[in-house]
């Protein structure tokens, strides 16, 4: 059950990096690419995903992108949950009590 989850979680990561990467494509489509670069550029500090991901958001009708931000979002979320859930099953939280 536990491998089920971890596939699960890649399957999810690699969904949010194909929608990171059409993301990145329709900004530089869309002239965008200085913001473009400096997404590409700050993945390498763990925050361009981040920035893509809320610029995107902010120009999603625009853009004519919802339902890849609509997906994006759901993978996250997808993740999430199953990152707390092998927390969780591997008894993350068991902390020895101190009365």
């Amino acid at each position: 059950m536990l491998f089920l989850i971890e596939v699960l979680q890649v399957l999810a990561g690699i969904g949010s990096l194909v929608c990171f990467i059409l993301v990145i494509v329709r900004m530089f489509q869309e002239g965008e690419t200085a913001m473009a670069v400096v997404c590409l550029v700050l993945i390498l500090c763990c925050i361009g995903g981040l920035v893509a991901f809320i610029y995107g958001w902010i120009n999603s009708r625009k853009w004519g992108i919802s339902n890849i931000m609509l997906i994006w979002t759901g993978l996250i979320t997808a993740g999430l949950l199953l990152r707390l859930t092998l927390f969780f099953s591997f008894g993350g939280p068991m902390i020895p009590w101190q009365e």
